[in-house]
């Protein structure tokens, strides 16, 4: 009786310190010793901040001195309208006075620089750590989310008459506390698939050869400033021609879409609102709401959600995520009058693109950056600013580039100016504005200035839509005279010959193809041509026999003949040369480059 009095009179004192309304703080465990070296820290700014009032009290000191030298001047100003009353001697005077005055200011002003910058040095390292430090106190270890999956799994398991070894490593690794309670929801999501959809029945994975019991491996681990979790599982893995036949089904892609697709593009179209394989709507999978979700919620907090899979394999969800989303690196660039915050994890590289190399590609800009094209916009017209070169030439003759990727897509956003790469504390835009279009969020400069920070996948899906051409003159020029030089691409394999007439096209010449040289001989009958790109080894007859007919001909003769070919041989360069080929190209050496140089040089 008297332990229960003792308990009940705790527990009151307790009502009355903290009342049951009261919202309960969270609160983070902190290590002591993360805490001292915190404190140290601080102490070190301290001293800082008291040597930067000694650095005022000069500045302070340096405005009198530029105050006297300014009444001097006054001085010397009124007597030398009054010339009556002026001497040369009292002029001497004001003037060495104004010269003395001057050379002070100038030292001090030196010093005062010097000082300032050897404290900026000292202070830049000091202020980093300090900044690492305060991000490590927002850190829990991954196993504050990790400890209850076995428990998850193994139910799961149960209820399906499965067997699930799960493997974990790595939870000792940091991420910020938000981040953690972000990707959770995804995680179970991700767990929960694994063993739905991938691990199979243990009588069906003896037959295949595979230990009754299915491995689910999830690990965690920093590499290169970012943490990385990944889920693995060795069962039956992702079937593309299920996925083909589900997407069709669904209707969620045409099959001539389907076509055109990349096995790893078919693979990501798991992702897609609405695909689900399973034939039963459950509490784990066949709502057709999942995958999109998780890989919606990844990218909300700046991160990439990445997957590898092969037939009987196995899975692997890939989570790259940033250690913190309150202070990242961002690229500051202007436009119209505007700074914007380019996140740098998502930024690829900048470059400087001189306006007459800016070309059109089925009515959209596009550059070449290391032999490849690349598809350009105007942020301006992006964001609905207005566009930078509308109805005039274009006057800059190089224009920035960022250079952004989001997974797979990469797009060129022209600028007017490329700022300074900074580090920036990304603040929310607040419930009541909700999801702005292309903005995730904003930070103040060290100015006072507020800038948006760009949402770089909505930047990407926004200029899938926008169709932008350069109008100035320079650039129109450029493509109007190359429109009227007309090109014969001769070569049997389709991937080669499409990909040569792709990369012709993007520079705005007329591309006509053939299969082989008789084809290639009906062609030239029909059309005039400026050039013919021709291959050596292909059906009915080759490139060689075709460049001698060519330069046999008294009405063709004049067109030159380039020879693109894997032929590497002296003696088959030499044999191109005979039959009058203007120019031979190796294919393993070959690039866009070499193929566009070679043009120009043969008819400009």
């Amino acid at each position: 009786n008297l332990v229960f009095k003792e308990l009940d009179a705790i527990k009151a004192c307790l009502s009355t310190r903290t009342p049951q309304s009261a919202t309960p703080v969270e609160v983070v465990r902190v290590q002591l010793n993360r805490v001292d070296k915190l404190l140290n820290l601080v102490g070190e700014m301290v001293i800082s901040k008291m040597q930067a009032s000694e650095k005022l009290s000069k500045i302070k000191r340096l405005s009198k001195l530029g105050k006297e030298t300014q009444g001097a001047l006054a001085n010397l100003s009124a007597a030398l309208k009054n010339k009556f009353s002026f001497s040369g001697s009292e002029a001497e005077k004001i003037l060495s006075l104004c010269s003395a005055n001057t050379q002070r200011l100038s030292q001090e002003s030196l010093n005062l620089y010097e000082h300032l910058y050897n404290e900026a040095i000292y202070l830049d390292p000091i202020i980093d750590e300090l900044q690492n430090k305060a991000k490590e106190l927002r850190c829990l270890p991954c196993s504050t989310i990790f400890e209850g999956f076995p428990r998850m799994l193994r139910d799961i398991a149960e209820a399906q008459g499965k067997e699930i070894n799960l493997e974990v490593s790595g939870e000792d690794t940091e991420l910020d506390k938000k981040v953690l309670e972000g990707i959770k929801p995804s995680l179970i999501h991700i767990l929960r698939n694994c063993v739905d959809h991938g691990i199979e029945p243990p009588q069906k994975r003896k037959a295949l050869g595979k230990p009754e019991a299915g491995t689910i491996k999830l690990s965690a681990s920093g590499e290169a400033g970012q943490v990385i979790i990944r889920v693995e599982d060795d069962g039956q893995g992702i079937d593309l021609d299920q996925v083909k036949e589900t997407v069709i089904k669904k209707a969620l892609v045409s099959k001539e879409e389907l076509e055109k697709m990349s096995e790893k593009e078919i693979l990501n179209l798991i992702f897609m609102n609405g695909y689900s394989t399973s034939p039963v709507v459950t509490e784990i999978s066949g709502r057709g709401i999942g995958l999109d979700i998780v890989r919606r919620d990844i990218e909300g907090l700046k991160g990439e959600l990445v997957l590898e899979a092969e037939k009987d394999k196995g899975v692997k969800f890939s989570l790259i995520l940033p250690l913190t989303i309150a202070v990242s690196k961002a690229l500051l660039a202007k436009t119209c009058g505007m700074a914007f915050a380019f996140p740098m994890a998502l930024v690829s590289e900048c470059v400087d693109v001189a306006a007459q190399d800016i070309s059109t590609l089925e009515g959209r800009m596009c550059i070449q950056v290391r032999e490849h094209s690349l598809p350009v916009v105007k942020l301006s017209d992006i964001l609905g600013l207005g566009t930078t070169y509308e109805n005039e030439e274009v006057s800059k003759d190089n224009m920035p580039v960022v250079i952004a990727q989001y997974f797979e897509k990469k797009v060129g956003f022209l600028v007017d100016e490329i700022i300074a790469e900074e580090d920036i504390f990304v603040k929310s835009l607040g419930l009541h504005l909700g999801k702005v279009k292309n903005v995730s969020g904003a930070t103040i400069l060290g100015t006072g200035e507020v800038v948006v920070i760009l949402d770089v996948a909505d930047l990407i899906s926004s200029s899938a839509s926008n169709n932008p051409v350069v109008t100035g003159k320079r650039i129109i020029s450029q493509s109007q005279s190359r429109a009227q030089k007309r090109i014969l691409v001769v070569e049997d394999a389709l991937t080669t010959r499409e990909f040569e007439k792709s990369i012709l096209e993007s520079r705005g010449f007329l591309v006509d193809t053939a299969v082989d040289g008789i084809d290639a001989l009906s062609k030239v009958q029909e059309f005039k041509y400026d050039l013919i790109i021709a291959d050596i080894q292909m059906p009915r007859m080759d490139g060689f026999e075709l460049c001698r007919k060519i330069k046999q001909s008294q009405a063709y003769k004049d067109i030159p003949v380039a020879m693109v070919t894997g032929l590497e041989k002296e003696e088959d360069k030499r044999r191109g040369m005979e039959a009058g080929a203007d120019a031979y190209i190796v294919k393993s050496a070959f690039n866009q480059k070499s193929l566009i140089d070679t043009v120009e040089r043969l008819i400009g």
